[in-house]
């Protein structure tokens, strides 16, 4: 069921339409991995964009590209990249100990950026690229595309208009099937990591449910390692400043997630909502503006299809698109640099915590 007049959210679809830069924009991307090869796929089908470099280090991933049919000039830097084709905007999707000095050159240069989350290895680096962007006043953004997924989107929507009313209690999941054996573990969270499971998988949706909910108050988590030194697994409580509490459970480790799969269910005064990729569900005991009361459905197929590109879902097509109508005068991205370090904050409290075996600890915004 459509339910008319339920605001959307400007990340993902104004009232023009999809998002698209206003202006054309000179894109490159940085790392040619898998996620730098589906960015270069999502920038070339924006209206308006234009991929005019890539770069990376390795002489192998640029030949590789070219091999896949990007006609894009490649570089061996940043450096180079930035002085021969000058780009507006840089996504980058290099190895971690390589995103935090990528993202500083571009920055330097006056080169808007988007990094693929986490925007650096240490929290202290991370901070110092924000200030960087702040002090430049140059865009900032970090690629958390759960958030431009249309059902958490709407979802948000829902939660700010107060239809569940005050929120009691929200638990959140996401698992997938990655890890099974030490070898696997060193393959999906190298040795320069900060961490497991937590890093790699949940810190997209740990950024959705601050996104969604606002910062906590108190944080307390515990993990369990099975195939190598980063938790395979993490259960994370956290305090809101009403009193609610929201939990989130990751595994990287369970049979029957080829691909990833999360969930959140809110409780609040008024009714309940669960959130997934495939459908919206709220059930109100009053009915709130065009909300009715009673159980209402809302499957992904009924909202607004934007995208132009979908590899795996259209939630990185929108994230880049998003990100590249902001760098072109319009409003910032749900990821924006200021967001998605608040992020890694209450990520490094719960790491905190699950070290010292869930101790619970504050959580103070600086």
């Amino acid at each position: 069921m459509t339910v008319p007049g339920l605001p959307a959210q400007h990340e993902i679809v104004d009232p023009t339409g999809p998002p698209a830069p206003r202006r054309p924009v000179r894109v490159a991307v940085a790392g040619l991995g898998r996620a730098g090869i589906a960015h270069a796929a999502a920038v070339s089908s924006i209206p308006g964009c234009e991929l005019v470099g890539v770069v990376d280090a390795r002489a192998a991933a640029r030949r590789d590209v070219r091999g896949l049919g990007y006609d894009a000039p490649s570089f061996g830097s940043v450096a180079k990249l930035v002085a021969r084709t000058q780009p507006d905007a840089l996504f980058v999707s290099a190895g971690w100990q390589e995103r935090g000095p990528i993202a500083r050159a571009a920055l330097e240069a006056g080169v808007a950026v988007c990094v693929d989350p986490p925007i650096a290895p240490t929290l202290a680096e991370a901070a110092a690229v924000v200030r960087l962007a702040a002090e430049r006043n140059t865009p900032l953004a970090s690629c958390h595309a759960l958030a431009c997924h249309p059902v958490f989107a709407r979802a948000r929507a829902i939660l700010a208009s107060g239809a569940l009313g005050e929120i009691r209690q929200v638990r959140s999941s996401t698992y997938l099937s990655r890890v099974f054996s030490p070898e696997s573990q060193q393959r999906a969270a190298p040795a320069e990591s900060a961490g497991g499971a937590l890093v790699h998988s949940a810190l997209d949706l740990l950024f959705v449910l601050l996104w969604l909910l606002g910062p906590p108050v108190l944080v307390r988590a515990t993990s369990r390692r099975f195939y190598g030194p980063f938790e395979d697994e993490i259960h994370t409580m956290m305090a809101l400043p009403g009193g609610a509490e929201v939990g989130l459970d990751c595994s990287w480790s369970v049979p029957g997630y080829p691909r990833q799969s999360s969930v959140i269910e809110a409780e609040g005064a008024n009714g309940k909502m669960l959130i997934s990729d495939d459908a919206l569900e709220v059930e109100l005991a009053s009915g709130h503006g065009p909300l009715p009361s009673g159980p209402l459905r809302l499957g992904h197929s009924e909202l607004p299809q934007a995208a132009r590109f979908d590899l795996g879902g259209e939630t990185l097509y929108l994230a880049d698109a998003s990100f590249l109508a902001w760098v072109a005068g319009g409003p910032p991205p749900a990821g924006r640099g200021d967001a998605a370090l608040e992020a890694l904050r209450v990520m490094d409290v719960v790491y905190e915590s699950a070290r010292d075996g869930g101790k619970p600890i504050a959580f103070v915004a600086p």
